[in-house]
């Protein structure tokens, strides 16, 4: 997957072209300064489509536009070829294409949707590895840690201490001094618990990245999500906790929910365990108007047509990945294998595409070894895993 394609993957390009407004025209602005090697592509491909779209005499759909762009790439491609101009890098791996969305979303939209104060602070943090194999804490813009593969636990004292698995004093910081913002980054196939100054309590799922200060001092407790992440908020009535995603805020006192945001996925998902929780928009138009749940529902966001949808759910199969359980009813297996993937990361491959729609019910210990995992779903589904390389599977 080349540039284009992984640009044409972004939402929130498709909304700068057909929905633009200032946060959107602010964001691209600011992405095209601070990553100049990026921005010929990125406003050659965006005029293109706006050239095309002179011609267009009807509204296009979701799909005729990603049909419209990548006609444009292909033209782009050849044109590119022919001046033996090697403006995009080839041979990519889906997880780095992944990566750089990770790091596409993960860190320059920050900028944007924090509060002013701890936004002028998270800049320092936009300049991140676009691929990070292991996990990785980053301070301020001063120093970037290395954390353990697999599972890590962080916490920060009442005294300005950061301590890694109870035991290490990573860094301590002067409580006289203004707070820094901090990246806690975990790449897939590892995973973290982190309890924050305040002593709200975040299990931080693979393939995710929270942005938090290292003190909360303003009116709200903002932190920025992309990924997967539990948290269980110490309550103040005197500041709320707000969880930021690219196009959801989750607004609370004290509660305990779930957040799904992967930025390739299609929808946002919030489940509510205990207390209560407001969604709003985290751009123009988002949601006509704040929604409110109570324990046991789910708010499921379709970034395609921006509809929130609100149901009564069983809590437990969404939460349960912070024991390192999975639980299934009725489910699609290329849904378990996409989890898979990302807690294992590895890579699955169907050499059937309609065995992923196989439904299986049941739970997973994905803690044991991966093989044992692997044979408990080939006893299950009459599948096999055919093992490629470390990290690349065939299930057939």
């Amino acid at each position: 997957m080349d540039f284009y394609e992984r640009l044409i993957e972004n939402p929130l390009f498709f909304k700068w072209i057909y929905h633009p407004s200032k946060e959107i025209d602010a964001y691209w602005e600011y992405y095209l300064v601070t990553n100049p090697n990026h921005a010929f592509q990125i406003k050659t491909l965006k005029k293109q489509i706006e050239d095309h779209l002179k011609y267009e005499e009807k509204k296009l759909t979701e799909t005729e536009k990603r049909k419209l762009a990548k006609r444009i790439i292909l033209q782009l491609g050849k044109a590119e070829r022919q001046k033996k101009r090697h403006l995009v890098v080839r041979n990519i791996m889906r997880y780095a294409a992944v990566a750089f969305l990770f790091f596409f979303i993960g860190s320059s939209l920050v900028y944007l949707y924090m509060g002013n104060r701890q936004s002028q602070s998270i800049t320092g943090n936009t300049g991140l590895p676009s691929q990070v194999q292991e996990p990785l804490l980053i301070i301020g813009n001063e120093e970037q840690i290395k954390l353990n593969q697999g599972t890590s636990e962080l916490s920060y004292s009442s005294d300005g201490e950061i301590i890694l698995n109870h035991a290490q004093v990573l860094k301590k910081e002067d409580n006289n001094e203004p707070p820094k913002m901090n990246t806690l980054v975990i790449p897939y196939g590892s995973r973290s618990d982190i309890t924050l100054a305040d002593g709200t309590s975040v299990w931080l799922n693979a393939g995710s990245r929270l942005i938090y200060p290292s003190r909360f001092v303003d009116k709200t407790r903002e932190v920025f999500l992309t990924g997967e992440a539990f948290f269980d908020v110490k309550k103040n009535d005197e500041q709320p906790f707000v969880v930021k995603t690219v196009d959801v805020n989750i607004e609370v006192l004290g509660t305990r929910f779930n957040v799904l945001a992967y930025p390739e996925d299609y929808s946002v998902q919030t489940v509510l365990a205990e207390g209560k929780v407001a969604l709003k928009g985290a751009g123009a138009g988002l949601f006509k108007k704040t929604i409110q749940l109570v324990p046991g529902q789910m708010a499921y966001f379709n970034r395609k047509s921006k509809e929130t949808n609100v149901s009564k759910v069983d809590v437990e199969p969404y939460i349960l990945w912070t024991q390192g359980l999975f639980s299934f009813s009725n489910t699609d297996f290329n849904r378990i294998t996409k989890k898979l993937e990302r807690y294992y990361d590895i890579v699955f491959h169907y050499d059937n595409p309609m065995k992923g729609t196989i439904q299986i019910t049941g739970k997973l210990d994905v803690t044991q070894d991966r093989e044992e995992v692997f044979e408990y779903l080939e006893k299950l589904t009459g599948l096999y895993f055919m093992k490629i390389t470390e990290r690349q599977y065939v299930i057939k």
